[in-house]
């Protein structure tokens, strides 16, 4: 059941060189990732960013079905027409996410936001260096 939207706590969003941050820095659940999922979605509408970084450096635990929605998120996100790149995972988090034999080869990582950064100025995706909050 999907509470009430407002209970439900909001992954904070940023314009940072060109590209749409979101950085979770809260346990995911079931409303969590249903709420992201919406509003990083219209986000990448409404600044029509080409990339979007989903920086998991807060994140200390991480199942199946959690990875799987961030999965289904990062393609939603290239639907839409933005390069999408998971950043900073955690080495614990990598290790278990191993044992579930999932396919990683149409994700797109890197350890920091630096690198990411780096990678993405690198291929010339910016959305001409604005920067705003959301």
């Amino acid at each position: 059941m999907i509470h009430d939207s407002a209970e439900v706590p909001r992954i904070p969003m940023q314009l940072a060189s060109g590209c749409l941050v979101a950085s979770i820095q809260i346990d995911l659940n079931d409303e969590v990732l249903f709420r992201f999922k919406r509003d990083l979605l219209e986000e990448i509408r409404l600044t029509q960013t080409r990339a979007v970084l989903l920086d998991v450096s807060g994140v200390d635990i991480m199942d199946r079905i959690e990875f799987e929605a961030i999965c289904e998120i990062m393609r939603m996100s290239r639907l839409m027409g933005a390069r999408s790149m998971l950043v900073g995972v955690k080495p614990e988090i990598a290790c278990s996410l191993m044992d579930f034999d999932l396919d990683f080869t149409q994700m797109e990582t890197a350890l920091t936001l630096d690198l990411a950064f780096e990678k993405l100025h690198a291929n010339g995706h910016s959305n001409g260096g604005r920067h705003e909050s959301m």
